[in-house]
């Protein structure tokens, strides 16, 4: 090499010119990629926890009944706190019939579903949630498709994974609605298992790459247990786990085809009387992770997690005090996602804190309390937090991206920690980062 080399020393220039090109374009190629490489924060972990919601029949959509300019600013919100895990169904909750007739297919609604969730620097998630009404004996979502049409359904799930092969994550069914069997009592989790199985078969059929999960059960606690509880199911002060629920887990994790995650559904807390104690009552995230860490080691996603009273006793800031409270217990757990159910504030009969004011007025679609605090809550919860101190309505956790202390509570509170007592105003968020990365 070094002889023919030197056999063409005639025309030196032209070799230098194209060495130099080439390391010109290399530097140029480096400098892109760390330009535009995502950030360590916009770009998770595998084991980073993620928080994410479940659009529904209200949001930031276009249309006659919204105001263009909240709708705008209601966008903005969702682009300020990118890399959120956000979930739409595929019919119902505003959208309409994917398959109306059998092989006739209409996917726009759920294809401008997930344009908003990409353009605003969101995680797709799709529900494969409801069924056509040909699929089943009746109409609306809570209506499961026959055993007969399961194979229907479960191709009409290959066919919408086919369809958005940027959506990565597929969830079966949503709070096993229609498997329950009025003569058991009970769950007709075999039912729900053989239709999970069939999605599953046909989504990986044809998306091997695709990650799909389940059972989506509904986890209410009640404030007795019911009849016939073991004294092993999980309670504490936020109420108690329905043990038919947790028998339903058990038998589908057992008899699934397969899974790539585990989701359950937070429901609401016990309606006997308000919550006295809200950050008591986030606990039961923390009681039911533990619960599944033992019998699976798949990822935990809470997709839904109701925690506030229908009749709205918190202010806007305890609101979102709680509801960080309610993430920080699911990431310290070992949860993968926390979701809630929508990101509209007190949207229908779910009055949780939203991201945004409804978008039906001019004033509307403005940031909330938090969306505000949330960017910084997640930049520390991106790695494993643990629950370094607790004391009634204050919760302080600490790991290697920072700490986190949070007042639930309506009155003046001390934080205090590693010696350093902290002053928290009623629903106060205080975040501190490390300096180590």
């Amino acid at each position: 090499m070094v002889v023919a080399a030197r056999g063409r020393q005639k025309r030196p220039g032209r070799y230098a010119a194209v060495i130099l090109l080439a390391v010109v374009v290399t530097a140029m190629a480096l400098a892109m990629s760390i330009i535009f490489a995502p950030s360590r924060q916009d770009a998770p972990e595998r084991t980073q926890f993620a928080y994410g919601f479940d659009f529904a029949q209200q949001g930031p959509y276009q249309g006659p009944q919204y105001d263009a300019g909240a709708v705008a600013s209601a966008h903005r919100v969702l682009s300020s706190i990118p890399g959120m895990y956000e979930d739409t169904s595929i019919m119902d909750w505003g959208l309409p019939d994917p398959e109306p007739r059998p092989g006739s297919f209409d996917f726009s609604a759920i294809a401008s579903r997930i344009r908003l969730i990409t353009s605003t620097g969101g995680t797709p998630v799709v529900t494969l949630c409801a069924a056509p009404n040909w699929m089943k004996n009746g109409t609306g979502a809570e209506t499961a498709p026959t055993p007969a049409h399961y194979q229907d359904f479960a191709k009409l799930a290959a066919r919408i994974a086919q369809a958005f092969p940027s959506v990565k994550y597929f969830v079966v069914w949503n709070e096993l609605k229609g498997f329950w069997s009025k003569k058991t009592n009970n769950w007709n989790i075999q039912g729900y298992t053989a239709m999970y199985n069939d999605v599953y078969k046909a989504i990986k059929r044809v998306r091997p790459d695709a990650l799909v999960g389940g059972p989506y059960a509904p986890m209410p606690p009640s404030a007795t247990p019911k009849t016939g509880t073991p004294p092993s199911t999980p309670h504490g002060a936020w109420g108690y786990l329905d043990y038919r629920t947790l028998d339903a887990i058990r038998y589908w994790l057992v008899n699934k085809a397969g899974a790539d995650f585990i989701v359950v559904d937070g429901q609401d807390f016990p309606k006997t009387g308000p919550i006295i104690s809200p950050l008591a009552a986030t606990k039961m995230y923390v009681a039911v992770d533990e619960w599944l860490r033992q019998r699976t080691r798949l990822p935990i996603w809470w997709i839904e997690s109701s925690i506030q009273p229908a009749d709205r006793i918190w202010s806007e800031s305890r609101a979102a005090a709680i509801r960080v409270a309610a993430l920080v217990q699911m990431a310290s757990s070992g949860a993968r996602v926390g979701m809630q159910w929508q990101p509209q504030q007190g949207e229908g009969h779910v009055q949780d804190e939203g991201l945004w004011t409804a978008t039906e007025f001019p004033s509307g679609g403005r940031s909330t309390v938090l969306a505000q605090i949330l960017p910084s809550v997640l930049a520390v919860l991106r790695h494993r937090v643990t629950i370094v101190s607790q004391r009634p309505g204050v919760l302080i956790a600490s790991g290697r991206s920072g700490t986190i202390a949070i007042n639930t509570g309506a009155a003046w509170a001390n934080a205090k920690s590693n010696g350093t007592s902290m002053p928290l105003r009623p629903g106060q968020v205080w975040v501190t980062y490390s300096h180590h990365p």
